[in-house]
């Protein structure tokens, strides 16, 4: 008989040895996971386009703990079973929510992409236009809420784009001679039109042609002006503009 069926059926405790044993693989997996998706893949270069937001990595690193456990429980042996039907049935039933529902629980709380996007309530002085855009903004046409976030309004949504807290301001000074609505509407209708250079790169706002390995990547996604109509793209772009109550996030802005 083996040492852990000894233990087993004397009840005795394991050693140590064996409960190291059991937990060393998992272990070292947990602990590789949480480098790639703390420090490697935040190190990666801007110009990759690749970027976890802390809402991902937190969900990312309660997944691999979750994994971890599995194999440590897979490790561990034989465990004492449920005595009846009823009592197994309950043990299922238990690690299921337990699973599933921390996990849905977790994405309806901070989770962006799995949260519902919910308007924190309009103030009186928006005018019309501000709030029928704020409805495209919202809605399944414009569907800006995929990628953008709005801490300042509590429209918590993707985080592939930049937070749109003070787009209106932005706007504004952006692009010499160019008007904050004009700014925001090419930047709708053709976000393409123009590169947005990354801090340090030397480069101007907008010009022609740069060299892909010193702009931010080209995220945003044409074809706003056939899914919009004139009065739709009107009324997003007075949305936007009427944003400028936040500073800007991680050091430096980029193209909204």
């Amino acid at each position: 008989m083996s040492e852990s069926a000894q233990r087993h059926a004397t009840g005795a405790a394991p050693s140590r040895r064996s409960l190291w044993w059991r937990v060393k693989g998992p272990a070292i997996f947990a602990l590789v996971s949480l480098a790639l998706i703390w420090i490697a893949a935040p190190s990666l270069p801007a110009r990759w386009g690749i970027h976890f937001g802390v809402p991902y990595r937190i969900f990312f690193t309660l997944a691999l703990l979750g994994a971890a456990l599995f194999f440590v429980l897979l490790n561990w042996g034989p465990t004492r079973q449920p005595g009846t039907p009823a009592l197994t049935f309950v043990s299922i039933l238990a690690i299921y929510v337990g699973t599933v529902g921390g996990v849905m629980a977790f994405g309806l709380w901070y989770y962006p992409q799995f949260e519902v996007p919910r308007d924190a309530g309009a103030k009186g002085t928006e005018q019309a236009a501000e709030k029928r855009g704020r409805n495209v903004f919202l809605g399944a046409a414009g569907n800006c809420f995929a990628c953008h976030t709005i801490e300042t309004l509590g429209i918590r949504g993707g985080q592939r784009g930049p937070d749109l807290s003070d787009s209106g301001k932005q706007a504004g000074v952006r692009r010499p001679g160019t008007s904050a609505d004009e700014y925001l509407l090419q930047s709708i209708v053709d976000p393409w039109a123009c590169f947005t250079p990354l801090p340090g790169s030397r480069l101007v706002e907008c010009q022609p042609k740069a060299d892909p390995a010193k702009t931010y990547p080209q995220l945003m996604p044409p074809g706003s002006r056939e899914r919009l109509s004139e009065t739709e793209l009107s009324d997003l772009v007075a949305f936007l503009k009427s944003l400028t109550g936040a500073p800007e996030k991680n050091g430096a802005s980029r193209k909204q």
